[in-house]
């Protein structure tokens, strides 16, 4: 169910990382083909990318679990790519092949930058592993408009420090830069 938190694995039973990722895309309808592509394409070299290979060396051997998920509406959320450890560039590279291979899974009617929180919060909670830091990347080409409470979304995952970072694709000549910064956005 989408929106509620449920509890995650004992921390004990949970497999330790450094940093827990979901990478969430947005598959609503105001996304265009291009924007799709420009979304898995940017995201498949970034992890071939040698900043982010250095990073993930830095991370130590506890590396990084990653998934990937797609948002759309209130009630179209789908996890894509299931969390995968990377702890090496060889992981990271794999993993950056598989995001090259994902397909649209759905087109969305609304814009729920709300549901694509909650989503990444629940995956997030449950899991198996347990990171230092919990991060969703939010990435989108519009404003919310999609009936669920962005503040609540957010209010939860500030709440289960998680950080959210925003990846806005400006389009339509929308400032939406700002509008992330001012209403998606959580933490440092």
């Amino acid at each position: 169910m989408l929106g509620l938190a449920l509890p995650g694995p004992a921390i004990a039973d949970a497999t330790p990382v450094a940093v827990e990722l979901v990478l969430a895309l947005d598959a609503s309808a105001s996304m265009d083909r291009a924007e799709f592509d420009l979304q898995v394409k940017g995201l498949a070299a970034a992890f071939r990318d040698p900043g982010v290979l250095e990073a993930l060396k830095n991370l130590g051997p506890m590396g990084a679990a990653v998934a990937v998920t797609q948002w759309g509406s209130a009630t179209e959320a789908k996890l894509i790519i299931p969390f995968t450890r990377l702890s090496s560039a060889r992981d990271a590279k794999a993993f950056g092949f598989r995001i090259s291979r994902v397909r649209r899974a759905f087109m969305a009617s609304d814009t729920s930058i709300a549901t694509a929180i909650s989503h990444g919060t629940q995956l997030l909670d449950e899991n198996g592993y347990h990171g230092d830091r919990r991060v969703i990347d939010v990435s989108g080409d519009g404003v919310d408009n999609g009936g669920t409470d962005l503040n609540a979304a957010r209010n939860l995952a500030a709440n289960s420090g998680i950080v959210v970072n925003g990846l806005p694709i400006d389009a339509d000549g929308v400032d939406l830069t700002a509008y992330y910064r001012d209403k998606v956005i959580i933490g440092v």
